[in-house]
């Protein structure tokens, strides 16, 4: 067998597509916004005193011949019941991710510290599987010999490549995208290729591969914080094969390159949107003979209708008003 990708990559490539996954619907590129559609007055039909008022809604608003302003009804009203639903989810999730990263730090400060040069061996008898977290190697008791040293490489793979970093910046990004089937997948993937990776590390250190995988089996029913690295993750059928897989494929780097095309047409279709006077809130405003103005039908006054178009246009944005 061959691996197909670099383990580097994959964990690249996995960060990437759910970042973008949160970037893309948030994108709002205006692509040959209309004009705005003003009603001019009819000559000799306005006072002297509104003369060039058509020119100050032709740069500052749109004003169309619409339907009055619509009260809010029961769509607005679902709208915002989800918005409000989707804020309360993502503030559980926060809280939830922050009591994970609360019970390691109190788990670290209750270890007993080894500090080496490159990470710090924390033991504790709570520790049931050996994981690690940042630069923090956690391990707990009746892991001598050899099976130390197996758990202590697989441990160092972990902090050596910062695959806790990478997890953590998953997690958060979970908390915001919970509702994504998709993210879920790609943090579930992003463990493995993190496994995988440093099984490959351990093996390419000259370990036995008989003596490793007893090694993991013995921590099976083991169990550490999600968004931790650790020997109990990711067991499956596909671990134990990578372990013998040792080449990359010939086009490794076209594969990745192949998702290039897709997720341009992405940005374009999710991204690019034409604007129109749909978009705009429209008002019907009516000028008489005799220098009267109506607001959808209620009397108003110049000064008025000046505030009223002056704070409308302010809720646009710059490329918008």
């Amino acid at each position: 067998f061959e691996c197909r990708v670099p383990f580097r990559a994959c964990r690249i490539y996995l960060l990437a597509a759910v970042a973008v996954s949160a970037l893309i619907p948030a994108l709002h590129i205006p692509v040959y916004p209309a004009a705005p559609v003003v009603f001019p007055s009819v000559a000799g039909q306005a006072g002297p005193q509104w003369e060039g008022i058509a020119g100050f809604f032709e740069s500052a608003a749109t004003v169309s011949a619409a339907e009055p302003i619509r009260t809010p009804g029961w769509p607005d009203m679902l709208s915002d019941a989800l918005l409000v639903a989707y804020a309360v989810a993502v503030f559980v999730f926060v809280v939830l991710f922050a009591m994970r990263l609360a019970a390691i730090a109190r788990l670290r400060r209750q270890a007993r510290l080894t500090r080496f040069r490159d990470f710090v061996l924390a033991e504790h008898a709570a520790v049931r599987t050996p994981f690690s977290f940042l630069r923090t190697v956690y391990l707990g008791e009746g892991f001598d010999g050899s099976r130390r040293s197996i758990v202590l490489r697989h441990e160092t793979s972990h902090v050596r490549h910062r695959h806790s970093v990478e997890r953590v910046a998953m997690e958060a990004m979970l908390c915001v995208l919970w509702f994504n089937p998709f993210a879920w997948v790609a943090a579930r993937r992003l463990r493995e290729v993190q496994e995988w990776e440093a099984d490959r590390d351990v093996l390419d250190a000259g370990c036995d591969l008989t003596d490793y995988r007893t090694t993991l089996f013995s921590q099976l029913f083991g169990c550490n914080p999600d968004m931790t690295c650790g020997l109990s993750h990711s067991f499956t059928k596909n671990r134990f094969l990578m372990m013998t897989r040792n080449k990359w494929g010939r086009f490794a780097g076209w594969r990745l390159a192949a998702a290039l095309p897709f997720v341009g047409g992405m940005l374009c279709l999710c991204g690019f949107t034409t604007r129109t006077t749909d978009d705009y809130k429209t008002a019907t405003v009516h000028i008489a003979s005799d220098g009267s103005v109506t607001l959808n039908g209620r009397p108003i006054a110049k000064e008025e209708l000046l505030d009223f178009v002056t704070a409308e246009r302010e809720k646009f944005a710059e490329a918008d008003r």
